[in-house]
């Protein structure tokens, strides 16, 4: 069928139709996101929410224009307490709805999960701005686990110059494995890192362990001298007295001991070269008790 337009109408003949200034526009206005500002209709997260925003911006869809002239918030359901998910953020172009909106398509439940998968027909055509990783049990929406799609043209893309979009497939993608690659390499380094202070760590506690024992046997050693040098004095000492200490040790001592506390002066002392009696007597003008000594004359 041949199309053509825009003419003037007479009496009714020329009648157009919204997908007839859309066709029109399709022509040469290519489908995406507008290149400018650079956070165009950007996915951002809200903080301690499950929300996410978006940017302002403008979007191109099949001659269909999207405007949003302030932050749109979206509401996202919390993770599942067993299994993971990821939801995609996509402007919908509804020719049902007869409407462009900005929808979540929620993803389905797995252990590895994938992102939903764009709806192109000719009841709807979507692009993706951004998937949203939602963790098991997970109750906040965080900038790290939103992967922006808007430079990727297989997902959006950019509404760069008429006719043709910029493709940006290939740069999207480049980037993509430089940061898997960027990851790669830093993980291997910190497990490097990480290897290393493990082991530097281990070796020094084995180092104080070894140093432990050593002063602990040190310590045991000089206790166990110690204590041989009491038993081998004790067993010196206990030679001299063991005779008598015999049968009648008990009564021997008993009179050594009486002997003495009967003693005026029990005690001797060795002054001068000389054996003194000591001890304390009652001295009855002084009415207390004096010190006195006594030479011994053999």
């Amino acid at each position: 069928m041949i199309k053509f337009g825009m003419f003037n109408s007479i009496n009714g003949d020329r009648r157009y139709k919204a997908e007839d200034f859309a066709q029109y526009f399709a022509t040469f206005i290519g489908n995406g996101i507008f290149v400018k500002p650079s956070d165009c209709l950007q996915v951002m997260a809200v903080t301690n929410a499950m929300k996410v925003i978006i940017r302002p911006g403008k979007a191109w869809i099949n001659g269909f224009y999207l405007i949003n002239d302030e932050d749109y918030n979206l509401s996202i359901a919390v993770g599942d307490s067993t299994l993971n998910r990821i939801d995609r953020i996509v402007i919908r172009l509804d020719f049902v709805q007869r409407k462009m909106s900005v929808e979540i398509k929620k993803g389905t439940l797995s252990a590895s999960p994938v992102a939903p998968t764009l709806k192109r027909d000719a009841d709807a055509y979507e692009l993706a701005l951004a998937d949203v990783y939602i963790a098991k049990g997970v109750l906040t929406i965080t900038q790290g686990s939103i992967t922006d799609t808007r430079l990727n043209n297989s997902l959006c893309g950019l509404m760069h110059n008429p006719i043709y979009q910029v493709d940006t497939t290939s740069i999207f993608n480049q980037y993509q494995g430089w940061f898997e690659n960027y990851s790669v390499t830093k993980e291997a380094e910190f497990l490097q890192w990480q290897n290393k202070v493990t082991s530097g760590l281990e070796a020094w506690i084995d180092a104080q362990e070894r140093d432990f024992i050593a002063w602990r046997q040190a310590e045991e050693d000089l206790y166990y001298t110690w204590l041989e040098g009491r038993k081998n004095h004790f067993d010196a000492w206990f030679e001299t007295v063991k005779d008598i200490l015999d049968t009648t040790a008990d009564g021997k001592l008993f009179n050594r001991l009486q002997k003495h506390e009967d003693a005026a002066l029990p005690h001797k002392i060795l002054f001068n070269g000389k054996v003194y009696l000591h001890g304390w007597v009652y001295n009855p003008v002084l009415k207390c008790m004096t010190s006195v000594m006594r030479e011994v004359v053999e």
